[in-house]
C-alpha cells in the first residue's frame, strides 16, 4: 500500500469517525427535544394561532347566552376529512394578518397527514425537522468559519443544541426555528463564498435566491440579516477585488427574488408598510429615546438564556486572552509573528467580519422594533443565537490558541496539554452552564401548570362550563382552548351583559363551572349564577392563568 493510498484512507476513516459523532449528537439532542416537548403542557396565545389560522374552517365567534359544542370550535384548530392541503386558504388567512405564509404551509402539511388531530407534536415536529436542519448549517458554517476545524464545529454544535434557548425556539410552535434556518442558509452561502474570493457566480447566487425568496417568505425580519449580510459582503467585495459589477450584480439578484417573493405574496407590501406591526416598528425604530432600554432589554435576554448569565465572564475572558497575546508577541518581537505547531491561526477575518457585521445589524435593528414580552421576546432573536454562541466560542478558543502558544512555545510539548486541557475546561465551563439552564427552568413555552387545568377539565367534561368574556377582549376566551376542548360543550356569556341567565342547564345543576375573564363585573356574575341556581351555595377558585380564574360553583 502505497503513502499515498495510506492517507486517503486514514482521511476516510476520519471522516467516518466525525459524521458518526456529528450524527449520534443530533440524536442525543433530538432525545432532549422530545424529553421537553413531553413535558410541554399548555400553549402560548400565538401558538393557538399557528394551528387557528393554518386549519381554520367556519372561524370562531363569541356568543352571548349560547352553547357551543365542542367540536365546533376544536374543529377550528384541525385540519377535516376533505379539507387537507388547501395552501391557498392558508396564504389568504395570512393575508388577513401580518405574518408571511410558509411556515403555516409546513404546519399544514403535517396536520394534513393527520386530519382530526389537534397534538403539540405536529407542531413539534415541524420544529424538530427545522432544528436538524439548523443543527447541520451550524455546524457547517463553524467548520468553514473557524478554519475548518472539526472539533471546534462539533463543540458548538453540542454546546448549541442542548442550551435552553434553543430547546425554547423548538418548544414555541411558530416561524422563528425555520426563520433561523434560513439565517444560517445566507450565512453559510456568503461565508463560503468570502472564502472561494467571490465564489462562482453560479453556486452562490441562485441557491442565495432560493433561500432569499423562501426566507422573506418565512419571517420579514429575514430581510434585516440580508441587508447587513450584504452589506458587509459588498463591502469586502469592493476593498479586496475592486469588483463593482460584481455588486451590482448581487444587489441586483437580492433585489429580484425578494420582488418575486412579493410578487407571490402581495400581502406583504401592505404588512410590511401599513399593517400594525409595521407601522409601529417603524415608529419604534424612528424613536431614539427608546434605544438604550431596548438594547439593555434584549441584551439581558441574550446573556440569561443563551449564556445562563455568564456573558460577561466570556467578554472578559477575550479581552484578557486577547491583551495577554498582544503583550506577549510585542515582548517576543517580530519572531513571533507566525507561529508553528497550532500557534498560526488557520481562521481567516473574513466570514468573522461578515458574520459580526451581520449579526450586529440584525440584533440592533430587531431590538429597536421587536415586541417587549418578557422572556418571550427571545423569539426575536432566536434566529442569531447559534452563530453569537459561535462568534464567543471561536474567539476564545482562537485566542487561547495564540496565547497559549505564545506563552508556551518554549517549552516543546507543554503547548499541546496546556491548550488541550484549557480548551476542554471552557467547553465544560459552556455545558455546565447549560445544564444549569435546563435545570432551573429557563426553557420556555412549556406551561407546565396546564397540566393541572386540562386534567380537571378532562375530568369534568359532562358538567356544565359557562364562559365570562370580556367584551374588549373577546378573542382572549381561546387563550384557554386546550381546556375547554375537553367539555362536552361550553356556554358563553358577555360580562357586560346584565340580562340574567335563565339557561335551564345552568340554572338547575349541582354543580357548575366557570371561566371568567379578569374584569371588574366578575363579582356580579358569580353573584348573577348564584341568584339564579339556589343549588350554587359555594364557590372555589381551581386556577388563575394569565387573564383568566376558573371556578367551581356547588
Amino acid at each position: 500500500m502505497t503513502e499515498k493510498t495510506m492517507i486517503k484512507n486514514d482521511a476516510f476513516q476520519k471522516g467516518r469517525f466525525w459524521s458518526a459523532a456529528f450524527l449520534a449528537l443530533l440524536c442525543l439532542q433530538i432525545l432532549l427535544l422530545v424529553y421537553f416537548g413531553n413535558r410541554k403542557a399548555g400553549f402560548h396565545e400565538d401558538e393557538y394561532y399557528s394551528y387557528y389560522s393554518t386549519n381554520r374552517t367556519a372561524g370562531l365567534f363569541e356568543p352571548d347566552r349560547e352553547w357551543v359544542e365542542r367540536d365546533s370550535f376544536r374543529n377550528e384548530f384541525v385540519v377535516l376529512e376533505g379539507e387537507g392541503f388547501r395552501y391557498g386558504l392558508v396564504a389568504e388567512v395570512q393575508s388577513w394578518d401580518v405574518h408571511p405564509p410558509f411556515f403555516y404551509f409546513l404546519l399544514h402539511t403535517a396536520c394534513s397527514l393527520f386530519p382530526g388531530v389537534f397534538s403539540k407534536w405536529l407542531g413539534i415536529g415541524v420544529n424538530i425537522a427545522a432544528f436538524a436542519i439548523h443543527f447541520a448549517l451550524l455546524s457547517w458554517l463553524a467548520f468553514m468559519a473557524g478554519g475548518r476545524n472539526k472539533k471546534l464545529a462539533f463543540a458548538v454544535a453540542a454546546v448549541y443544541g442542548c442550551n435552553a434557548a434553543a430547546v425554547s425556539g423548538v418548544m414555541f410552535i411558530r416561524m422563528y426555528e425555520w426563520l433561523a434556518v434560513f439565517v444560517l442558509l445566507c450565512a453559510c452561502l456568503h461565508v463560503r463564498a468570502a472564502l472561494e474570493n467571490g465564489g462562482n457566480k453560479k453556486s452562490f447566487l441562485l441557491p442565495l435566491m432560493a433561500v432569499n425568496y423562501l426566507g422573506f417568505l418565512t419571517q420579514y425580519y429575514y430581510i434585516i440579516f440580508l441587508f447587513f449580510m450584504g452589506a458587509g459582503f459588498c463591502f469586502w467585495n469592493l476593498w479586496k477585488n475592486r469588483k463593482l459589477k460584481d455588486c451590482i450584480l448581487y444587489g441586483a439578484v437580492c433585489g429580484g427574488s425578494l420582488l418575486l417573493a412579493a410578487a407571490s405574496y402581495p400581502a406583504c407590501l401592505s404588512h410590511i408598510f401599513r399593517g400594525y406591526r409595521g407601522t409601529g416598528a417603524v415608529s419604534e425604530f424612528l424613536d431614539s429615546a427608546n434605544t438604550w432600554g431596548r438594547l439593555g432589554f434584549f441584551a439581558g435576554l441574550v446573556n440569561e438564556y443563551l449564556f445562563n448569565g455568564y456573558l460577561w465572564f466570556w467578554l472578559i475572558l477575550i479581552a484578557v486572552l486577547a491583551c495577554a497575546a498582544a503583550v506577549k508577541k510585542k515582548k517576543a518581537g517580530e519572531g513571533a509573528e507566525t507561529g508553528r505547531n497550532g500557534g498560526e491561526s488557520r481562521i481567516e477575518a473574513v466570514p468573522y467580519f461578515l458574520l459580526l457585521f451581520a449579526s450586529a445589524g440584525y440584533f440592533l435593528t430587531v431590538s429597536k422594533t421587536a415586541l417587549l414580552l418578557y422572556e418571550t421576546s427571545n423569539r426575536y432573536q432566536h434566529p442569531i443565537y447559534g452563530i453569537l454562541l459561535f462568534l464567543v466560542m471561536a474567539a476564545v478558543y482562537e485566542l487561547w490558541n495564540r496565547a497559549a502558544w505564545l506563552f508556551c512555545r518554549e517549552g516543546g510539548s507543554s503547548f499541546a496539554k496546556v491548550f488541550k486541557g484549557g480548551a476542554i475546561v471552557f467547553l465544560v465551563l459552556l455545558l455546565l452552564g447549560n445544564v444549569y439552564g435546563l435545570a432551573s427552568g429557563k426553557v420556555i413555552f412549556l406551561y407546565e401548570e396546564d397540566r393541572a387545568d386540562v386534567a380537571y377539565a378532562r375530568e369534568n367534561r359532562h358538567a356544565p362550563v359557562i364562559v365570562f368574556y370580556n367584551d374588549a377582549t373577546p378573542y382572549h376566551v381561546w387563550w384557554r382552548s386546550q381546556e375547554l376542548m375537553q367539555y362536552d360543550r361550553v356556554y358563553f356569556a358577555s360580562q357586560e351583559n346584565p340580562e340574567k341567565i335563565t339557561d335551564e342547564t345552568i340554572c338547575g345543576s349541582d354543580k357548575v363551572i366557570v371561566y371568567a375573564a379578569d374584569h371588574e363585573m366578575q363579582e356580579e356574575n358569580l353573584d348573577m349564577l348564584k341568584e339564579g341556581n339556589p343549588n350554587l351555595e359555594s364557590r372555589k377558585l381551581i386556577a388563575k392563568r394569565g387573564l383568566w380564574s376558573i371556578y367551581e360553583l356547588e
